[in-house]
């Protein structure tokens, strides 16, 4: 989900990437789904992309989904437009935050107006997916030319998963409530 540059350079602590490069990052510990969730940057940010791109936002209202996050990583690299339309070459830096559903994940599952088929899959098979750059491999089914592996999102997404960011969540203090 796009952000304004200020609020991607304050969840980064104002540290930055060479161009093409990761930087590890171990942000607070903050919920999603709660009664207050949406006072952390992390939190809102969590429950905007759900709302907007997988869930209807009444779930979490309601509370029926709810976990942790944490800034983990920021990524700079220049992304070319993947459906080849318009050859567009646009200089991006990534905030990837982790989120860790502790209640209600099942409702994550199925598809959305963004998304043909969202399900949970094994951390090694994305990462192998990756290295592959075969998405067909997560998706065996899918149409290939609506699937893509090669983002800096899932660049950023295999990074935290091969340095263990995501098992750092637990370490950290939550502000669940």
């Amino acid at each position: 989900m796009r952000i304004p540059l200020p609020l991607a350079a304050q969840l980064a602590g104002g540290k930055l990437p060479e161009d093409g490069g990761h930087l590890d990052l171990l942000g607070p510990c903050r919920a999603f789904g709660t009664a207050g969730a949406g006072t952390s940057i992390e939190g809102l940010l969590v429950e905007s992309i759900l709302s907007k791109k997988i869930i209807s936002g009444s779930m979490l209202e309601s509370r029926e989904i709810q976990g942790t996050c944490s800034v983990r990583c920021v990524s700079k690299a220049d992304v070319d437009d993947p459906t080849g339309r318009d050859g567009a070459i646009e200089p991006t830096l990534m905030v990837t935050v982790i989120a860790e559903c502790e209640k209600g994940g099942k409702y994550l599952e199925g598809n959305s107006a963004s998304y043909s088929q969202i399900t949970w899959i094994d951390r090694r098979d994305l990462m192998t997916s990756w290295r592959r750059r075969d998405a067909q491999f997560l998706f065996p089914d899918a149409n290939p030319f609506e699937i893509c592996i090669r983002g800096l999102c899932v660049s950023s997404a295999v990074h935290v998963l091969s340095q263990d960011l995501s098992s750092a969540l637990k370490t950290t203090d939550a502000n669940l409530g």
